[in-house]
């Protein structure tokens, strides 16, 4: 068995040395075929994967139909064992090559053999070749993994992380949302990195995707704010971000629960809303509802002190007279000595706020200030806010 083993290596060698590449693949192919076992096949397959050969396609597809048709059959454990490393090797392989008349033996290994690893690599040689017809199957394989964790963990990872590496070379927008939910999916942090990587190379605006997101009927509430999330972290313009901002404001207000856990949610999402419209700006009039009933119901004083701070910065005259309104409302309270802590905090907020948008319709309300009994530091914010009105 040694000198076999030793006479097998100079044959290679020799081959290496003294053929043209397509020769080489010839020599190959022979030694492949007058293998023993699967282990001297993998043998075979390793020294050629070094070698780096180019125009090999056909060889590494009749190679992968000869191990399909006799996978079965394989008792020995080791040899089980290489036969799985080979079929691993030839999805690598057939995928570098970009051999699309292997798409259908690839797919196979993906549904028959049981070898996680087995199952990834032929996902990604799948997608490298970019074999349209079982793009659909790559996306339920991701899908139905992104569910809930499987028993075992890391192997449900490795299908995963295939998966995603295929829907990513497909370049295919079909495959965002899997790729997305799967990089906010139970998933260790590797393959969720690996997703938020691979985004952008599937669509490079995800805008649309995640306004279906947050707007839609069939995802939980921490799903829409995680859309909110990534559209705040990619680079696309500031109008598509605010336009997400506008629809997770509005579900952030349309979601109820009794759950705490949920409602922390619910209002971090309106609050991380309130931060991007305040950004990036919105004619969009629908706020001022929303905005007017995160000041007077939210959550904490963080999400009013963030209401006030949207009003000032959209300064319209909407938002003048909102924040007029809020003022008059502490005004009377300060004169009826019924004013809590809170809103003393509050006023101080208000004023400079309302001087922030400009508009003279303020005035009024910032006046009342000096006749409501408020200290003199609260009447010095509204006389410099009143020097900013026009």
């Amino acid at each position: 068995m040694k000198k076999f083993v030793i006479i097998f290596g100079l044959m290679i060698s020799a081959a290496i040395a003294g053929f043209a590449a397509s020769e080489d693949v010839d020599v190959y192919a022979y030694l492949y075929n007058a293998a023993l076992n699967n282990s001297g096949q993998l043998d075979i397959l390793q020294n050629m994967s070094e070698a780096r050969l180019s125009g090999a396609g056909d060889f590494y597809a009749k190679a992968l139909r000869k191990l399909l048709s006799e996978y079965k059959n394989i008792k020995d454990v080791t040899q089980r064992n290489a036969a799985d490393e080979q079929a691993i090797l030839l999805s690598a392989m057939l995928g570098a090559e970009k051999y699309s008349q292997a798409a259908s033996d690839l797919w196979l290994l993906v549904s028959e053999f049981s070898a996680p690893l087995v199952k990834a690599e032929a996902l990604m040689a799948l997608g490298k070749i970019r074999a349209a017809t079982y793009l659909p199957q790559v996306i339920r394989v991701l899908e139905s993994l992104n569910t809930s964790p499987t028993p075992d963990r890391l192997n449900g990872e490795r299908i995963a992380f295939g998966a995603i590496i295929s829907l990513e070379k497909y370049g295919d927008a079909s495959g965002y949302l899997p790729v997305f939910f799967a990089s906010v999916g139970w998933y260790s942090e590797r393959i969720k990195s690996q997703a938020l990587r691979s985004l952008p190379l599937i669509a490079k605006d995800p805008t649309p995707y995640m306004l279906e997101i947050v707007k839609g009927s069939g995802y939980d509430y921490p799903t829409k704010y995680a859309a909110l999330k990534t559209i705040e972290a990619t680079k696309v313009d500031n109008k598509d971000k605010v336009g997400v901002a506008v629809a997770a404001f509005s579900e952030g207000w349309r979601g109820s629960s009794t759950d705490v856990q949920l409602r922390i949610t619910l209002a971090d999402m309106r609050k991380m809303a309130m931060g991007m419209i305040n950004r990036y700006k919105t004619d969009d009039e629908s706020v001022y509802p929303m905005l007017e009933r995160s000041y007077s119901y939210g959550y904490d004083s963080d999400e009013k002190f963030k209401a006030i701070a949207a009003l000032a910065s959209l300064g319209t005259d909407n938002s003048a007279q909102l924040l007029s309104k809020f003022l008059m409302e502490l005004n009377n309270k300060r004169v009826n000595d019924n004013i809590r802590q809170e809103e003393e905090q509050m006023v101080r907020a208000i004023i400079p706020a309302l001087g922030q948008t400009g508009r003279i319709l303020g005035r009024p309300a910032l006046i009342s200030v000096g006749a409501s009994g408020w200290t003199p530091a609260v009447r010095k914010l509204a006389d410099d806010a009143m020097k900013k009105l026009r």
